[in-house]
C-alpha cells in the first residue's frame, strides 16, 4: 500500500504518525510511506522516510494581520498538495493534527483519496475539527473525544498508536540494567528542549527531599536548552555529587527509565499521557500552558479527574515535594493510580487504525 502522512508542528503530533507507519512496515513490508512536512517543522528531524514539504502557519484566534497571510499560505498549500498526492499516488492519507493537517487531507478529499485523521488528545483540535465532514474516519485516543464531532458515524476509538519499545521490561529487569540499588525510582523530565518551569521545582525537589532521601533515586532529564544551566546550579550547590541523583540533557532508552520508575513527573501531551497509561505508572502531570487551546492542562484534567493521576499546574509548583513525599510513603495510592491510569490505555491501538486503514483501501 501507498500512505501519505500529515500533521506536525510538535512531536506530540509526530509520533502518532510514526507509530504507525513503524506498524505498517512490520505487516506490509512492502508499502511505500512518504509524509508532507512544513518548512521548519520539527517531523523534518524525526521522520526517516521520503518528505515532501508545504508551507503554512496557524491562525490567530484574535484578529490579526497574520491571519490574512494564513488564509493565503493555506490556499497555496492545498494547491501543492495537489500536486504531491498526484505525484505519490496514495491509496489512503492519514493526519495526525496541526495546521499542516487541513491543506493535505482537503486536497485528498477533493481528489476522491481515502483519508483518516486521528487525535490523540481530549479535546480536538481546529484542524481535525474542521475537517471531519470531509474525511473517511476519525481515530480517537480517548472514548469521550467523540462527543465533539457531528460525524460521530466516522469516529472509531482506537487509543494511541505507541513506538515499540514501551511494556518491554518488566519493573526489577529495567532497574537492574541500570544497576539500581535504591528502594525508589523518581523519574523527571520535560520534554525533548526542556521546562524551564518543570526544571524548577526539580531544583526544588532536590533541595527539599532528594539530597537527604538517600533510598530515592532521582533521574531527571533537563532537555538540550536548559542542560548547561541546569548543570551549573547543580555545580555551585554540589548536587552533582549526590549518589542518588542522575541527570542528562535528555532520555534515549525512556521505555526501560518509565518501565523502572515508581513516579514520573512530565507533561500532559497525549503521547506522556498514553506512554504513563500503558505502563500503568504513578504519575504527577504538569501540564503546559504554552499550547494551543490548553489541550495538555485538559488532557490531565481528564486523567485527574479519574483519580488516576495527580495535577500540578505550574502557579502552585511548590506543591511537587509534598505531593513526591507522600505518594512514595504511600503504597496503596500509587497502586491505586496505576490501576486507574492504565484504563485509559488500549493495548491494541496499533492493531485497531492497521485493520482500519486496510478495510479503507479494500472497501472502494
Amino acid at each position: 500500500m501507498r500512505v501519505l502522512f500529515c500533521g506536525g508542528g510538535t512531536a506530540g503530533h509526530v509520533n502518532p504518525a510514526l507509530a504507525i507507519a513503524q506498524t505498517i512496515m512490520r505487516n506490509s513490508p512492502d508499502s511505500s510511506l512518504a509524509y508532507v512536512a512544513t518548512n521548519e517543522g520539527i517531523e523534518n528531524k524525526l521522520v526517516p522516510f521520503r518528505k515532501y514539504h508545504i508551507n503554512v502557519i496557524g491562525l490567530k484566534r484574535s484578529l490579526s494581520p497574520s491571519n490574512v497571510k494564513a488564509a493565503y499560505l493555506t490556499l497555496c498549500a492545498i494547491r501543492k498538495s495537489k500536486k504531491i498526492i498526484k505525484d505519490f499516488q496514495p491509496d489512503i492519507i492519514i493526519g495526525t493534527g496541526g495546521y499542516s493537517t487541513y491543506p493535505v487531507i482537503y486536497a485528498g478529499s477533493r481528489l476522491g483519496v481515502k483519508t483518516a485523521v486521528h487525535e490523540s488528545n481530549s479535546i480536538p483540535g481546529k484542524a481535525i475539527k474542521m475537517l471531519q465532514g470531509r474525511v473517511d474516519r476519525i481515530f480517537v485516543n480517548f472514548e469521550e473525544t467523540s462527543k465533539y464531532f457531528d460525524a460521530k458515524d466516522k469516529v472509531v476509538h482506537t487509543g494511541n498508536p505507541l513506538r515499540s519499545g514501551f511494556n518491554s521490561y518488566e519493573r526489577a529487569e529495567a532497574r537492574r540494567m541500570m544497576g539500581i540499588k535504591e528502594k525508589y525510582v523518581v523519574l523527571c523530565y520535560g520534554g525533548s528542549l526542556g521546562a524551564s518551569r518543570v526544571n524548577e521545582g526539580a531544583l526544588q525537589l532536590i533541595e527539599n527531599f532528594i539530597c537527604d532521601s538517600p533510598d530515592v533515586l532521582f533521574v531527571w532529564a533537563t532537555g538540550k536548552r536548559e542542560y548547561g544551566r541546569i548543570k551549573e546550579i547543580l555545580h555551585d550547590k554540589k548536587y552533582d555529587r549526590l549518589e542518588n541523583l542522575r541527570f542528562s540533557d535528555y532520555i534515549y532508552d525512556m521505555p526501560e527509565k518509565v518501565a523502572a520508575a515508581d513516579i514520573v513527573i512530565c507533561r500532559a501531551g497525549a503521547m506522556s499521557v498514553s506512554e504513563m497509561a500503558s505502563g500503568g505508572k504513578c504519575t504527577i502531570f504538569i501540564p503546559s500552558p504554552n499550547v494551543t487551546d490548553n489541550h495538555q492542562y485538559k488532557n490531565a484534567k481528564m486523567i485527574g479527574d479519574a483519580g488516576a493521576a495527580v495535577v500540578i499546574t505550574e502557579d502552585v509548583l511548590y506543591q511537587l515535594t509534598d505531593t513526591v513525599r507522600d505518594l512514595l510513603s504511600d503504597d496503596k495510592k500509587r497502586l491505586s493510580m496505576s490501576k486507574k491510569i492504565r484504563s485509559f490505555y488500549v493495548p491494541d491501538a496499533n492493531k485497531r487504525i492497521y485493520r482500519e486503514i486496510l478495510s479503507m483501501i479494500h472497501s472502494r
